[in-house]
């Protein structure tokens, strides 16, 4: 009887192996050979040691978030399982102001930035015993309270776009770090962060998988074995923040087309503008979320959560752009609804509602739910307007990009990503648009909350993207305030500013 043998045994000779094994019936040998020479071929394989996963330290510092990450992926570009070590952020207190004051924010980067580096390099993985320091000097080894721990391969910070001061102050950090330890440094796209963090979500998921087959819990579904990260190229993206509305078509990890992007402000300000405005101060005051003013519009807008929604997502053209009227007085008009240019344009619906609360500021409580709700639906409503129209054949008409019809027709995914993708009822109103208009087909893709919002690991993600492309930072870049994401923009886009190079055309 032939013993049985699995690639687990992993035996340190091959002739304990083969002295259990009997000869195969003679039509059998060819078939039987060649699938136990397989077996074993794949036995040494698996013996060989594995490259380390990569490692990083990444610092968001764009706004008034100090964020810092330390993240490790298994090897293979668009593949790997990952690992958050270290994940922590400190936002700094502009209540006072009523939304983020850039010395305040400075200034809470610089008392915390330094401990938070210092907390997250405990979290390195353990070295091992590595002998003294004389010997460890100048290998992967960096001393953490007189413990070896794993160097970093690279630094990874956010280098725009943002505010100046609180950029250079994470960046100049980063900066210290990589020449410390002399590793490559990663001066990342900001924006191009957010597109890749579902992504990422993919990569954690399978670093969980992994994980639960380590710890020997059961798993007997090929396909949990499978670390391709999703969602693969291309996909839409609808980036939306305090600082940011854009509509974006994902080509590849540096090529992101907008297709669609903010006149004036940003959806996630108007958001803020709007909630000063509706929400009584006394609760503002009262809550624990700082300045994120648009997450205590949507819960005062929602008391109780999605059983309010109650929404009917219109079925054509002609029932998005109906002009709300209540007939209380005062009327609320869908942005751009006379046009179909593929643009935002969030001040005129925010100049109306901040119109209609100083008109009416004895206003009640339920009315004031009400602007809320119709505020946020018809400002939701209008992302959902362009995307559709780039989603129709007649959508995408703008110079240079007579290829994106073909990639459009091609999109499974849409991701929603930034601050305001956090909200719950934007989620709802896109997901039945797309069904009622047609594209049920389209997956939907948002971060988990702590994602969508700014923070580390989307920047060290990135950073790890970039990496194994081959990209590298020099050290005199210096950070950027407004850094385009378009390739067919002025400057270029991500690749388009100063300081990239790449190791491996360079070593080509």
């Amino acid at each position: 009887m032939r013993a049985a043998w699995s690639v687990a045994t992993r035996p340190r000779s091959l002739a304990p192996v083969l002295a259990h094994l009997s000869p195969p019936p003679p039509a059998q040998a060819l078939s039987w050979h060649t699938h136990h020479f397989l077996g074993l071929q794949r036995c040494l394989l698996s013996s060989k040691p594995q490259p380390q996963p990569l490692l990083t330290l990444a610092i968001e510092s764009s706004c008034d978030d100090t964020c810092v990450t330390v993240l490790e992926k298994d090897h293979g570009a668009g593949r790997g399982a990952a690992r958050l070590l270290f994940d922590k952020k400190i936002t700094s207190d502009n209540r006072q102001f009523g939304g983020v004051c850039p010395m305040t924010a400075v200034a809470s980067h610089t008392q915390h930035l330094a401990g938070m580096v210092r907390e997250a390099m405990r979290a390195f993985p353990d070295a091992g015993s590595k002998g003294t320091r004389d010997e460890a000097a100048g290998g992967n080894v960096v001393w953490v309270d007189g413990r070896p721990r794993r160097k970093p391969d690279f630094v990874t910070v956010t280098r725009g776009p943002g505010m100046m001061s609180n950029l250079s102050t994470g960046l100049n950090t980063a900066k210290g770090l990589a020449v410390a330890w002399g590793v490559p440094l990663l001066a990342v796209h900001h924006m191009q962060a957010h597109a890749l963090t579902p992504r990422l979500v993919s990569a954690l998921e399978a670093g969980r998988r992994e994980r639960k087959q380590t710890e020997g819990q059961p798993s007997n579904q090929e396909k949990e074995l499978d670390s391709t990260l999703t969602p693969t190229f291309p996909f839409l993206s609808l980036l939306v923040s305090g600082g940011h509305s854009l509509l974006v078509l994902s080509r590849s990890l540096t090529n992101h087309s907008i297709l669609a992007e903010a006149q004036n402000i940003a959806i996630g300000d108007m958001l803020d503008k709007c909630a000063r405005a509706i929400v009584p101060a006394c609760e503002l005051a009262s809550s624990s979320n700082g300045v994120m003013y648009a997450a205590h519009l949507e819960r005062f807008a929602f008391p109780d959560g999605p059983s309010d929604y109650a929404y009917t997502p219109p079925p054509t053209r002609a029932e998005e752009i109906k002009i709300f009227d209540p007939a209380l007085g005062w009327k609320l008009t869908p942005p751009l609804s006379e046009t179909v240019d593929m643009s935002f344009e969030f001040a005129g619906l925010n100049g109306q509602v901040i119109k209609v609360m100083l008109e009416n500021p004895d206003m009640g409580l339920a009315e004031r739910r009400l602007v809320a709700r119709h505020a946020m639906r018809l400002a939701f409503e209008h992302l959902a307007s362009r995307l559709l129209l780039a989603l129709s054949k007649s959508g995408v008409a703008q110079e240079g990009e007579a290829g994106d019809r073909t990639l459009l027709r091609d999109v499974r995914t849409l991701v929603v990503a930034g601050g305001v993708a956090s909200n719950r009822y934007l989620m709802h109103i896109l997901r039945g648009i797309l069904d009622v208009r047609g594209y049920s087909h389209i997956e939907l893709v948002c971060p988990p909350l702590p994602l969508c919002t700014d923070n580390g690991a989307m920047i060290a993600w990135t950073g790890m993207e970039m990496y194994e492309a081959g990209w590298r930072s020099e050290l005199d870049v210096l950070a950027i305030k407004k850094w385009p994401l378009d390739p067919h923009s002025e400057d270029g886009g991500i690749l388009g500013v100063p300081g990239w190079k790449n190791v491996e055309e360079t070593t080509s």
